[in-house]
């Protein structure tokens, strides 16, 4: 699936309420873990999405004279 141009995956593990997600933020960077739920999966993968560009977006801090 995809999320503001990032690719993520949610999938069942094999134990009752756990769910694997990992999202791939560049080239070099993924990030990954567990929740109990599906949709704390999906909360969790946009919220370090969000995180992330938001770093990125970030104006540099202006110049000291």
């Amino acid at each position: 699936m995809e999320y503001r141009g990032k690719i993520y995956t949610i999938v069942q593990g094999i134990e009752p309420n756990l769910w694997k997600w990992k999202v791939q933020l560049d080239d070099k960077t993924a990030l990954h873990g567990e929740a109990h739920s599906r949709a704390a999966a999906l909360n969790t993968v946009v919220w370090r999405i969000d995180k992330a560009l938001a770093k990125k977006a970030k104006p540099p801090p202006p110049a000291s004279s």
